[in-house]
């Protein structure tokens, strides 16, 4: 079984977090919907969820972080439920943004769940759970959003 570095899924997943951003910078400049461009906006902010999660972790505590190995390789397929990337961004509605950026989140709330599940410093767990927190408070004001039908 392949060793897993911890700081390789947390790359991946930053990487699709500016995948993400861009792909909200092609939606608001090309829809016609002013409420739609104006939820790219909170949309994109939330989408650095990562960097707020190692804010406040020196260089070296990054570093340990990220070189936690783990033994069992875990699945982080996010364009599977970011489905909008391939969506012309006329054709996108606001609820099918929030819907997309709810199943994105829990696709991150699987991984780091996930990531939980293997042996791990304590550091790194800590990490892992504020990441957690994150997402899931991320979770409860897209569907309060939803629920209000702004959008």
């Amino acid at each position: 079984m392949a060793t897993v570095i911890l700081g390789d899924l947390l790359d991946r997943a930053a990487d699709f977090e500016q995948r993400v951003e861009r792909c909200y910078t092609a939606i608001r400049e090309a829809s016609p919907d002013n409420g739609v461009r104006l939820l790219t906006y909170y949309l994109a902010r939330q989408g650095r969820r990562q960097g707020q999660g190692l804010e406040g972790l020196d260089p070296a505590q990054k570093e340990r972080i990220r070189a936690v190995e783990m033994e069992t390789h875990i699945q982080f397929e996010p364009s599977r439920a970011f489905h909008v990337i391939d969506t012309p961004p006329e054709a996108l509605a606001g609820i099918t943004l929030i819907d997309a950026a709810i199943q994105y989140d829990k696709q991150l709330i699987t991984l780091y769940r996930g990531i939980l599940q293997q042996p791990l410093t304590d550091e790194a767990c800590d990490l892992l759970k504020t990441l957690l927190e994150i997402e899931e408070r991320d979770i409860v004001k897209l569907e309060t959003m939803m629920a209000t039908h702004y959008f």
